[in-house]
């Protein structure tokens, strides 16, 4: 398995397998693995002649000043990495990037991003959120996908809304990249599964496994209320397991836009809280 540890080693190995006809599939990760990751792997080998993962700790994304910034890089290398890439090679993958660096352009412009953003993530979004889609966005997909311009990008959902942004703002860059979604893996509890999740205590975590819970048993519904009620009922019980509900939103699967009514196929995506861990899943249902 390759390690790839520069900017211009990315795009010579990348130029490589363009040469020998070669395809690629890029999953572009923050490390820490999990079966999530892994499945995401699964379907990568499958598509594709060669697999990429890319470990991203930009110090723009990830909000820290120069030496926060170091010393999480430390502790990852420290504690995490020989994991991740032990992980990865177990699994079949070809290369592993990871460039935390200045290597990067932080200057460039991205406006489009944002703009793009917009467009997808709801109205209800605050200034800060739409702020940290655009530093994800912006590496992960604008900066990285220009350099290494791969022919797959494996894209768990997980986070829904995430595919269809990559979509639009590869279409921006007027890139040739398929996106290709991965559905998301729960652990055995139910709770999808993410590297946050072991953050949890025991009681946290139980309490948390009311969001899929009730995801659920909406999705198993003779007949769907109002999308006001089943945002209420959802709001509700993750108030009674005690955690802080920071958005539910009920929408087209096709075009995202919100619905009143599930009158066609929809995807009901909640985020919220329990101890200070951010918990997120979503469910797609057909109108009945």
């Amino acid at each position: 398995m390759k390690i790839i540890e520069s900017l211009e080693e990315l795009k010579t190995y990348s130029t490589s397998l363009k040469n020998n006809g070669e395809t690629l599939a890029s999953i572009d990760t923050y490390g820490d693995f999990h079966d999530g990751h892994g499945s995401l792997i699964t379907k990568a080998n499958e598509v594709a002649d060669k697999t990429l993962v890319t470990i991203d700790h930009m110090p723009h994304y990830e909000r820290y000043s120069s030496e926060k910034y170091s010393k999480f890089l430390d502790h990852y290398k420290k504690t995490t990495y020989v994991s991740d890439l032990k992980f990865c090679e177990l699994r079949g993958v070809d290369a592993v990037s990871h460039i935390p660096d200045t290597t990067w352009d932080l200057n460039e412009d991205f406006s489009f991003v944002t703009d793009t953003i917009k467009t997808i993530i709801p109205a209800r979004c605050h200034k800060k959120t739409i702020q940290e889609w655009t530093h994800l966005m912006y590496f992960q997909n604008t900066h990285l996908m220009k350099e290494l311009q791969p022919t797959f990008d494996m894209c768990g959902e997980k986070d829904f809304y995430q595919k269809k942004v990559f979509e639009k703002i590869i279409e921006g860059l007027g890139l040739s990249i398929q996106v290709i979604g991965v559905p998301l893996v729960r652990e055995s509890d139910g709770l999808a599964a993410s590297s946050r999740n072991k953050e949890l205590s025991d009681g946290e975590r139980k309490r948390a496994t009311i969001v899929y819970t009730v995801l659920k048993e909406i999705s198993e519904l003779d007949s769907y209320p109002t999308v006001t009620k089943i945002k209420e009922y959802i709001k509700n019980n993750v108030v009674r397991s005690r955690g802080a509900v920071q958005y539910i939103d009920v929408c087209s699967e096709n075009t995202l836009q919100p619905l009143d009514t599930i009158s066609e196929k929809a995807v009901i995506a909640v985020s919220a809280v329990f101890g200070n861990v951010g918990i997120i899943d979503n469910i797609v249902i057909n109108s009945k």
